[in-house]
């Protein structure tokens, strides 16, 4: 993946809406927060608990130095303001001018790990450490510009008497916090954006693969059977002209199908291609060849099969296999209790004959892999071959 591609994908989850929304968003979450546990766990000036559970402490030496600061920080706030009120004026103006300071700092934050993003750094810990030590180096200069702009507009503060830099450090520790948030949010996006895509190049790539197949065994014609056919057809027509005709009728039932445009076919309408398909065999090997068909029509002629799956695999059978007057061979096709279809024979390999490169039977796997996930089962111990094909009710 060049950097082009990878701008264009970060662009696509990291856009400047997307930006500023994050950035609300985690800004005001803060800031929800903040204020719960100020009302909730920070106690106000005029709160008389705090002496009491100094006044119990006892006198040792760092009890006695605990119990002095908390005492002078409790004067101050008593004289730094003059009722309740006038608190929580103080806490709402901070908050107020704190929150469009806090979002710029969040917003350069998230924009710069778009911008490291949009790098295409290969190794994930080095793009980490840029981030950590980028986003360090931002909130600081922010933060200390925040904390300055604050100590001009309140020039007096409430608390404990502290220098210019213990504010900036103070500041700073507390917005390192929040920009941590920030970048984890960052992280978790490009993570889920990342899923998304897979997720659809996956689906894609499954949905190109199994129409490609589709269409490379609806189109494909193998020239033998139709060398065969056709030679069957000029000797039916010196022999029996009623018997040549039937063979074209049936032909042409087995090549409409063949080109048919369906995904999956019921049961009925594949088992009429190959009723077609075992006349036109039975014309050209008389006697020696037979099917033997046993299905449960009423429970499974409405369930589904891919197209050409039984045809190709009764072809197949009769492909690899002797057949003559001394070896007739018979294909049986069948169901059983567990919505399965089974084609099997007699295995009578041909004498000099190149064994099979099993394309087909992996194609059909994979062609029911791909469209159901369900396994087409392979049988072979040298006597006897079989298939078993899944059934599909809907």
């Amino acid at each position: 993946m060049n950097a082009a591609t990878t701008n264009i994908e970060v662009d696509n989850y990291m856009s400047l809406k997307r930006i500023v929304f994050l950035s609300v968003v985690v800004t005001m979450a803060y800031y929800f927060l903040f204020t719960l546990n100020h009302y909730f766990s920070r106690p106000t000036f005029d709160n008389q608990e705090t002496e009491q559970v100094l006044e119990e402490d006892n006198d040792d030496t760092n009890a006695v130095q605990f119990r002095d600061a908390r005492t002078n920080t409790h004067e101050r706030r008593r004289e730094f303001f003059e009722s309740p009120e006038a608190a929580r004026r103080y806490f709402y103006k901070k908050i107020v001018l704190n929150i469009p300071l806090t979002f710029i700092m969040v917003f350069a934050v998230v924009l710069y790990c778009k911008m490291v993003f949009g790098r295409n750094i290969k190794r994930r810990i080095d793009e980490l450490m840029v981030v950590i030590l980028g986003t360090l180096v931002i909130t600081f200069v922010l933060s200390a510009m925040c904390t300055l702009l604050q100590l001009g507009v309140f020039s007096e503060r409430p608390g404990p008497p502290r220098t210019t830099f213990q504010y900036i450090m103070r500041g700073y520790l507390g917005d390192c916090s929040l920009m941590s948030i920030a970048v984890m949010a960052v992280y978790l996006l490009r993570a889920l954006h990342r899923e998304k895509v897979a997720d659809v190049e996956n689906e894609t790539l499954r949905a190109e693969n199994l129409t490609s197949r589709y269409e490379t065994l609806k189109t494909q014609m193998d020239p033998h059977f139709l060398f065969n056919s056709l030679n069957t057809l000029k000797s039916l027509i010196d022999i029996d002209a009623n018997k040549a005709e039937d063979f074209v009728h049936q032909l042409s039932s087995v090549l409409r199908y063949t080109l048919k445009n369906e995904e999956v076919v019921t049961l009925e309408n594949e088992l009429d291609c190959v009723r077609s398909y075992c006349k036109m065999m039975k014309m050209r090997y008389g006697d020696n060849l037979k099917f033997e068909h046993s299905i449960d029509h009423g429970k499974y002629d409405h369930y589904h099969v891919l197209p050409l799956s039984i045809q190709g695999l009764i072809e197949n059978a009769i492909k690899h296999n002797v057949i003559s007057s001394k070896q007739p061979l018979t294909v049986r096709v069948y169901t059983d209790d567990d919505n399965h279809l089974i084609i099997s024979n007699e295995i009578q390999p041909k004498i000099g004959k190149e064994e099979g490169t099993g394309i087909g039977l992996a194609n059909l796997s994979e062609r029911y892999r791909l469209k159901w996930n369900e396994n087409v089962e392979i049988f072979d111990d040298g006597k006897n071959f079989s298939v078993t094909l899944p059934l599909k009710e809907n």
